[in-house]
């Protein structure tokens, strides 16, 4: 017998030919446990979840390069768990292996699979298909992933750093899937292009500042995403969260109208654009403002300068690019 290596123990595993008939769909594939509950169908029955990875493309690429094959290249991976078998890894195969037997009932009626025992727990199923599809091949998207951890660090309770350990993420990772999926859930938006957005929401420091001094912020930006109003994800990041990091006054006033529903983000992004305060030339003059006013730092320039010219020189340089700058700005 076969053995696979799960979280460092080993398993036997039984080959066996099977009627695709008598298999089962996993019904926390990630694949397409997202895509059922769009439309809030929490249980979804085997029909529907087949029905749904069949009209999936690379589902349909599968099945001609089975079919060119004359089968499968690596088995599915099935436990059995009372009388029913279930696939594991390999969900898309089989419904490319029943779209062949549409055709051909007899060529495509027995497919090879690996059975593991019936002794697998669920914490070891997790790191089983964690680390396959988590790591190794990651073909999930980033909003199925943190769904799938989501639910296996609820339903476990295990603590992060050990649901991380078990299939080979980091704990940032993991504890960052949980926060953006948990707060996609609260806010009752599952549609998954909108995870990009929320990832960028959720993580930005500039961002997180203002959520937690105004709690309203959170269901006002939900609005305008769920409305398409944000057009694209980094403008989460490359607008809200620059205006967010300024410490301007002007920005701080910008970002509340965002937030109280009386500007976009872009109209509140052209706003900060006209104080011309959002490009990295004013970030730079601002720090060196900062710098020559703190009061330790001017101390320690007068300790050097006296009798010291490379210094004063230096000073008398910065002065006059600044009245040349002034003058060529018309500030002057």
């Amino acid at each position: 017998m076969e053995t696979i290596a799960i979280g460092g123990k080993n398993f036997q595993v039984e080959e066996m030919q099977i009627d695709q008939q008598e298999l089962l769909f996993y019904i926390d594939n990630p694949r397409v446990y997202s895509a059922l509950r769009e439309n809030g169908n929490e249980n979804p029955t085997q029909y529907e979840i087949e029905t749904k990875i069949r009209s999936m493309e690379h589902v349909k690429e599968l099945r001609y390069q089975i079919e060119q094959n004359g089968g499968l290249i690596e088995a599915l991976i099935v436990v059995k768990k009372d009388n029913d078998y279930i696939v594991l890894e390999g969900n898309s195969r089989l419904a490319a292996y029943r779209i062949l037997a549409d055709n051909d009932p007899v060529k495509w009626k027995q497919v090879r699979c690996n059975v593991l025992p019936n002794t697998i727990t669920e914490a070891e199923i997790f790191t089983l298909i964690g680390t396959l599809h988590l790591v190794k091949k990651k073909d999930w998207t980033k909003y199925e992933q943190a769904a799938y951890v989501y639910r296996q660090q609820k339903a476990s309770g295990l603590p992060i750093t050990t649901l991380a350990k078990n299939v080979g993420l980091s704990p940032a990772t993991v504890k960052r899937y949980i926060e953006v999926y948990e707060f996609m859930k609260e806010s009752k938006d599952n549609i998954q292009p909108h995870w990009n957005f929320y990832e960028q929401y959720v993580t930005n420091s500039g961002i997180k500042k203002y959520r937690g001094t105004y709690p309203e912020m959170d269901k006002e930006i939900v609005s305008q995403i769920k409305l398409g109003k944000i057009k694209r994800a980094e403008d989460i990041r490359d607008k809200l969260g620059k205006i967010a990091k300024s410490p301007d006054k002007t920005a701080s006033k910008i970002m509340r109208d965002i937030i109280d529903g009386n500007n976009s983000l872009d109209q509140g992004f052209a706003r900060f654009e006209a104080t011309g305060k959002s490009g990295n030339s004013y970030k730079k003059i601002k720090e060196f403002r900062d710098l020559m006013t703190d009061s330790e730092f001017l101390k320690s320039v007068k300790r050097e300068a006296s009798g010291n010219k490379a210094t004063s020189l230096e000073l008398k340089k910065i002065n006059k690019a600044i009245s040349k700058l002034l003058r060529e700005i018309g500030e002057e």
